[in-house]
C-alpha cells in the first residue's frame, strides 16, 4: 500500500518522490533476508563492537559489511542515506590489517577504531570523492577540497566515514527533512511521519542501525529535534566548544556540529574526539576562530569519565515550567514529561519547579517561555494562546510604550546569504552566489528513476535565479528579497552586522549581539541564584507530523521547543528518550540544558537518567538481517526448495 503525501504539486518529482510505503512488522522481516550478519549490529554499541574485535570475533570489514547490508535492504523505506562511500570497503580492509597488528602486539584500540559513521550531507569529507550536496541539486558538483574539522577529528581517532545522510535542503526546516536532490526522509517508527529537520537522514539511519553512530548539525533544533523524533541521544555543544569549519552553514553564529547516537555512552565517546584539538598547535581551530573561546575553560580529556549511573544524586535540576506547561502540548508528551520528573527525583536529583530567567537591563519585562502570540494553522484552527505563545528566541527591549519583544537575531539579517557565499567562495561547486547572477542559468537533467544528474555546464551559477532549490524552501530562499516596509531590500542585503535604527538586537554573535549577551548573562546568573546544575523541558511538545504536513504552520502544532534558548545563548543541550507515545508508538524526548561549556554535567545527568529508565527502543520495522527463509511446497516437494517472499 502506498501512502499519499497529501502535498500540492501534482506530478512534480520534487514533491511526489517521497510517498511512504506502508508495511507491517511481519512483512518487514522479508526486506533483509540476504544472510545473517557476521556480527549483529542492531542497537550495537562502540564498546560491544570493540570487545568483539579484541576477542578476535569481529573484523572491521565484517562490521562495515553488516551496515551496508542493512542500508541496501531497508533504506528503500526510509531514504535516510544519500549514498555509501564507494571505497569504504578498501578503508575497512586497511583497518583489518591494523587490527591484526593490534591483537598481535596486545595494544589498545584507538577511541573510534572502525566506528562506521553516517555523516549529514553538509559535512565536507574527502572520502570516496563524494560531493557535499547539502540536500540541494545546486551542490551536486560540490567536491570538497579538505575534510571538515569534525570529520578529520573523528578519522584521527580511527572512525570510518560510512555514508552521507540525507537532510533538509540548506538545513532550513525543523519540521521535515526534504530536499531537491534526494526527496524526503521517513521516520523509522512510523513511515508516514516526519523525522523533523534538518538532520533527518543521520537520525533515521542511527535509529534503524544503518551505522554505529551519526553526525549532524544544529542551528536551532537540527540535532536535538531529529534525535528526539527517532528515540536517540543528540548533543548540541556550546558554541566554541567544537569547530564548524568545513560544514556548509545555515546561520554560522548559531550553527554547531555534533553526535547523534543510540546511547549516551556512544555520544560521549564521539564527543571526546570532536573536542580534541591536539591537531592544532594553537589549541583551537584557526578556520573557526570562535573556538578560541574554549581556551577560557578547562576541558576533560575524555567525556566518558562522566558516565556515572549515580550521577543524578545531589544534582539540582530546574524545570522551565512555562515551556513544559504549553497548552498546545500533546497530553501523552505531558504525561511522559511528568514521569521523567518523577524518575529524576527517584534517582536522587532535586527537581526545582518554575525555573525562569530573571533580570533584564535592556527593557522592563523579563524573559518568559512564552510571549503573546496567536497561531493560525492551515486547517483553519486558531490556537489563541494569549500569554502562552512559545518564545521562539525573543528578548524584550525598551521601556513603557516603547517596549517590544524583539527577535534576538533579526529575521531579516543576511547571515544565511553571507555565510553561504563565504563557504561557496572556496568550495568545489560552480554555484557561487545566492542572489546575484554571474552567468547563464545552470542546466541540469531532472530525474531518471528518482535520481538527478550532476550539473553539466561549468559556469558560475546563481541559486535563486536558476531555481536550484526545492519548492518547499522557496520562502526561506527568498526571505532576503522581500522585506517589510521598515527595511529596504538594499539595506538588508548590505547590512553585515546590524539592522536599521530602532532595534537593539543585531545579526551578531553571542559575544557581540546585545540581546544574546544579555540572555546568556541572565541565564547563568539565574542558574547561580537558584543553585541549579541544569534545566529541563520537553524536547518537542507534539509527536512527529505527517509527512504531507509540509508548511511551517502546518495542520497540527509543531511543538519544537529547541529554538529559543540554547542556540541564542550558546549554551549546550542534550536530548534523551523518555518513552514511546502510547498511541502512535513514536518517541518522546527530554531536553536538558546547562551552562556554557558544561557538557560534562549534561552527559552525567543524561547517562544516569538513561540508565535509570532505559527508554530507548529500536524501531520494530528494521530487525536484524537473516538467512533466506526456505519453504517447500507439499505438492511439489520433488522440485526442491524455494525462497518465500510472502508476508503470510
Amino acid at each position: 500500500m502506498v501512502h499519499s503525501s497529501g502535498s500540492a504539486g501534482g506530478n512534480n518529482f520534487l514533491y511526489d518522490n517521497y510517498n511512504a510505503e506502508m508495511i507491517t512488522k511481519r512483512s518487514a522481516q522479508l526486506y533483509c533476508q540476504t544472510g545473517a550478519p557476521a556480527f549483529p549490529v542492531v542497537e550495537t554499541t562502540i564498546q560491544s563492537a570493540h570487545e568483539a574485535m579484541m576477542a578476535g570475533n569481529l573484523t572491521c570489514s565484517q562490521l562495515v559489511t553488516s551496515y551496508i547490508q542493512r542500508i541496501s535492504a531497508y533504506d528503500r523505506l526510509t531514504n535516510a542515506v544519500r549514498l555509501v562511500i564507494p571505497d569504504v570497503m578498501s578503508t575497512a580492509a586497511t583497518m583489518d590489517t591494523q587490527l591484526a597488528a593490534i591483537l598481535a602486539n596486545g595494544t589498545d584500540l584507538p577511541l573510534l577504531f572502525c566506528v562506521p559513521i553516517l555523516i549529514k550531507d553538509n559535512f565536507d569529507a574527502l572520502d570516496g570523492g563524494v560531493a557535499t550536496a547539502n540536500g540541494a541539486v545546486a551542490l551536486l558538483d560540490n567536491m570538497p577540497k579538505m575534510d571538515s574539522t569534525e570529520v578529520a577529528q573523528a578519522k584521527a581517532k580511527g572512525a570510518i566515514i560510512l555514508a552521507h545522510g540525507n537532510m533538509a535542503e540548506w538545513a532550513f526546516t525543523n519540521a521535515i527533512s526534504i530536499g531537491s536532490a534526494f526527496g524526503v526522509v521517513r521516520n523509522p517508527y512510523s513511515l508516514d511521519r516526519s523525522t523533523a529537520g534538518s538532520s533527518g537522514g543521520p537520525a533515521a539511519g542511527a535509529a534503524a542501525s544503518y551505522a554505529m553512530i551519526s553526525m549532524g548539525t544544529d542551528t536551532g533544533n537540527s540535532i536535538r529535534g531529529p534525535s528526539g523524533h527517532q528515540g536517540l541521544v543528540g548533543l548540541r555543544s556550546s558554541i566554541g566548544q567544537t569547530s564548524r569549519a568545513g560544514i556548509i552553514p545555515l546561520v554560522l553564529n548559531r550553527d554547531i556540529g555534533g553526535p547523534i547516537g543510540r546511547t549516551v555512552s556512544d555520544v560521549a565517546t564521539l564527543f571526546t574526539a570532536l573536542t580534541d584539538f591536539s591537531m592544532f598547535p594553537e589549541g583551537f581551530d584557526p578556520r573557526d576562530p570562535v573556538t578560541a573561546f574554549r581556551l577560557n575553560y578547562t576541558h576533560p580529556s575524555n567525556y566518558t569519565q562522566f558516565l556515572n549511573p549515580n550521577g543524578l544524586q545531589g544534582k539540582r535540576i530546574g524545570v522551565i515550567s512555562s515551556i513544559a506547561d504549553n497548552p498546545n502540548n500533546d497530553a501523552d508528551v505531558n504525561a511522559h514529561f511528568a514521569q521523567a520528573i518523577a524518575d529524576l527525583t527517584a534517582a536522587g536529583a532535586t527537581v526545582v519547579e518554575n525555573f525562569t530567567i530573571t533580570g533584564n537591563s535592556l527593557g522592563d519585562q523579563e524573559w518568559s517561555g512564552y510571549i503573546p502570540i496567536t497561531s493560525t494553522y492551515d486547517n483553519g484552527t486558531v490556537y489563541d494562546t494569549g500569554a502562552f505563545g512559545f518564545n521562539n528566541g525573543s528578548w524584550y527591549t525598551g521601556n513603557g510604550s516603547a517596549g517590544k519583544w524583539e527577535s534576538i537575531s533579526q529575521d531579516l539579517c543576511p547571515n544565511f546569504r553571507e555565510d553561504l557565499e563565504a563557504y561557496l567562495s572556496t568550495s568545489g561547486s560552480n554555484s557561487r552566489t545566492l542572489l546575484v547572477s554571474t552567468a547563464a542559468p545552470l542546466h541540469f537533467v531532472l530525474p531518471v528513476m528518482g535520481g538527478i544528474t550532476t550539473p553539466r555546464n561549468l559556469g558560475t551559477h546563481q541559486i535563486y535565479q536558476d531555481g536550484l532549490y526545492h519548492p518547499s524552501v522557496t520562502q526561506s530562499i527568498t526571505g532576503n528579497l522581500f522585506a517589510p516596509a521598515n527595511f529596504s531590500t538594499a539595506d538588508v542585503l548590505q547590512q553585515p552586522s546590524s539592522m536599521a535604527s530602532g532595534f537593539i538586537c543585531t545579526c551578531g554573535e553571542f559575544y557581540d549581539n546585545p540581546c544574546r549577551m544579555e540572555i546568556r548573562a541572565r541565564l547563568i546568573e539565574s542558574m547561580d541564584a537558584m543553585n541549579i546544575d541544569a534545566f529541563i523541558y520537553p524536547g518537542w511538545g507534539n509527536p512527529p507530523r505527517l509527512i504531507g504536513d509540509l508548511s511551517q504552520s502546518g495542520n497540527t502544532p509543531l511543538g519544537d521547543f529547541s529554538q529559543g534558548l540554547l542556540p541564542v545563548t550558546g549554551a549546550p543541550g542534550i536530548v534523551v528518550p523518555m518513552g514511546l507515545h502510547d498511541t502512535l508508538g513514536t518517541p518522546t524526548t527530554l531536553q536538558i540544558g546547562a551552562r556554557p561549556f558544561d557538557e560534562s554535567t549534561l552527559i552525567e545527568i543524561a547517562y544516569a537518567y538513561e540508565q535509570a529508565t532505559m527508554h530507548r527502543a529500536a524501531p520494530q520495522l528494521f530487525p536484524e538481517c537473516t538467512d533466506p527463509v526456505i519453504t517447500t511446497s507439499p505438492s511439489s516437494s520433488s522440485m526442491g526448495a524455494g525462497i518465500s517472499t510472502s508476508g503470510r
